[in-house]
């Protein structure tokens, strides 16, 4: 059995450990105990639920049980398993882009660049229809020949989503059309990404690096705090934000994004301790989306005397002005009527530089940086946190060591955050944590870049530094020794960028091993297949035991080009 004795890096989570436990509070970490052991053909993707003749599992060690009752074998089972995580992360951002766009549309906002935004809305219509010329007007052209020739270039919901569902019913389809389906559907959610992105920059304006202050010690004691929790609406985000900032409440944000111009949002935690934020009491109102919001919320919610506003309701109102005024309302209420509840907040905050874009980061001295041999590779950070490991330790160590290597660090989303508590994204560190060949040239970029740089602003910042990258270089539009690395991956959306960025070129490692791991077939289409056709590899590494530092070392030693292949296929000398 896998108990995590050590829950969290972070020590405000953790002062909070021993007072859920004294007032039978059960948060993730508990609940995580509680299912062990784990179902092993669940966890190597070795069972089905598709049909209501199962559900059936391909047990690897037994003759009589290879096949599930309409004969699916191990490696479609594996095979779909991903399909369906992929799918279930493309229609998130897919339902992003389709609420800003809607919102829009119904002028419940006026937008920065009216001429712009009127364009990228039927930009939009086009994807959802037909998979957007648009969207693919900017892209490296090896890229959407490559995309072509397998037949994964997005075509819209309709042949993408639609028919890609239609893998899980049955048919005669091999594994590695299954997981070409997976590979288009995660395309069209990347062009989703984008779109969205571009959606936010011309409707509130580009966002800028800002200062933001991290983790639970930027609570206030004496005024009102108003967390919004998960994704849901930046449009009714906004209008919550400029009618508190009238009414001087603190608005904080978790699993949300902090840069919403003109605002900036202090971020109060991470994904993993979001129910620990309630916890100190200071929290005087909760608006809460669906996305990356545990359900076990509103049970603590109701423990601490925390009012919640769900927004994604069937019947939501209408009229935003009017709901962000009552929310804002509602908060100054519940904060006089909290006034008297004890309040426990912990101290430990840390500020983080966050919103980078290829406009503030001179791209041509990292690539004669990386020429020169000064920068040994690059690594872009994505995931979340994940009970499996104690929260935040695997990312923030396998920086450290990268930044200790020379290797420059991006990060974006939940990465950033979990970074970011710990001073990786505060530029008076750098020189703590990074060699003196990275220090100095990151020194030279400009005296606010920090040991890692967040290019998360507008969901489109990582996919816009990799196509500047290879437009700077000039070689096939992947001109570095570069890796996407998923330390500590929790939701499906997160899987669907992952297979998005190997549809790209770039070779991603993904932890926890996803549920595939009972194929062969299927780790080897993942590796030499995708290496073949792609010139990436989704690496999927099954070891549990393995020290986040070691995976750094060994992830540095294939940018060096010590093992396997880089990024384009061929050994980086």
């Amino acid at each position: 059995m896998e108990f995590i004795q050590k829950k969290t890096m972070d020590p405000a989570v953790e002062y909070f450990l021993p007072k859920a436990a004294e007032s039978e509070v059960s948060l993730a970490w508990d609940r995580f105990e509680g299912q062990l052991p784990e179902c092993g053909f669940c966890e190597t993707g070795l069972s089905c639920r598709d049909c209501l003749q199962g559900p059936c599992i391909s047990h690897p060690f037994r003759d009589s049980n290879k096949m599930g009752v309409c004969g699916k074998d191990r490696d479609l089972m594996a095979a779909q398993s991903l399909l369906r995580l992929v799918l279930k992360g493309a229609m998130t951002h897919l339902d992003r882009l389709y609420e800003l766009a809607h919102g829009i549309e119904a002028t419940k906002i006026k937008p920065a660049q009216q001429t712009r935004t009127a364009q990228l809305l039927k930009e939009t219509q086009a994807l959802f229809r037909n998979g957007g010329a648009g969207s693919k007007k900017d892209l490296p052209s090896p890229w959407l020949r490559r995309w072509e020739s397998l037949a994964i270039l997005p075509e819209g919901i309709g042949r993408d989503l639609f028919k890609a569902s239609q893998k899980l019913e049955g048919g005669a389809s091999g594994i590695e059309e299954v997981l070409l389906w997976a590979f288009k559907s995660s395309l069209l959610a990347c062009f989703a990404q984008r779109l969205y992105g571009d959606l936010i920059t011309s409707v509130f304006g580009e966002v800028e690096p800002t200062r933001i202050e991290v983790n639970l010690g930027g609570l206030k004691k004496d005024s009102p705090n108003l967390l919004l929790l998960g994704y849901f609406s930046p449009i009714l985000k906004r209008k919550i934000a400029e009618v508190a900032k009238k009414e001087a409440i603190q608005v904080m944000v978790v699993c949300n994004d902090p840069l919403l111009p003109p605002f900036r949002f202090p971020v109060a935690t991470g994904y993993g301790s979001q129910e620990i934020a309630l916890m100190t009491g200071a929290v005087d109102l909760v608006v809460m989306g669906d996305q990356w919001v545990h359900p076990s919320l509103a049970q603590i919610a109701k423990a601490f005397e925390v009012p919640i506003v769900p927004t994604e309701t069937l019947n939501p109102e209408k009229d935003l002005n009017r709901w962000a005024k009552e929310i804002v309302e509602r908060t100054k209420k519940s904060f006089e009527f909290r006034r008297n509840l004890p309040k426990d907040i912990p101290e430990t905050k840390e500020w983080a530089m966050m919103g980078f874009s290829q406009k503030q980061v001179d791209l041509k001295k990292v690539t004669a940086g990386l020429q020169k041999g000064v920068l040994k590779g690059l690594v872009l950070f994505g995931g979340s946190n994940n009970v499996k490991y104690t929260q935040d330790q695997e990312i923030t160590l396998m920086a450290r060591e990268f930044l200790s290597q020379d290797i420059l660090c991006f990060s974006k989303g939940e990465a950033s955050i979990a970074l970011g508590k710990y001073g990786l994204l505060n530029p008076e560190s750098k020189e703590k944590y990074c060699g003196k060949a990275l220090s100095d040239l990151l020194s030279s970029l400009g005296k606010e870049i920090p040991a890692v740089i967040d290019v998360g602003g507008g969901e489109r910042g990582l996919i816009d530094f990799i196509l500047a990258l290879g437009k700077v270089g000039k070689r096939d539009g992947q001109p570095l020794p570069i890796v996407a690395c998923f330390p500590e991956a929790n939701r499906s959306s997160e899987v669907t960028e992952a297979m998005g960025l190997v549809a790209m070129g770039i070779t991603t490692y993904f932890w926890p091993a996803l549920p595939v791991t009972g194929s062969t077939k299927v780790m080897e289409v993942l590796s030499q297949f995708c290496q073949e056709k792609l010139g990436a590899r989704l690496v999927i590494p099954t070891e549990k035991k393995m020290e986040a530092r070691a995976k750094a070392r060994w992830i540095a030693k294939e940018l060096r080009g010590e093992t396997g292949y880089g990024i384009s296929g061929k050994s980086w000398e």
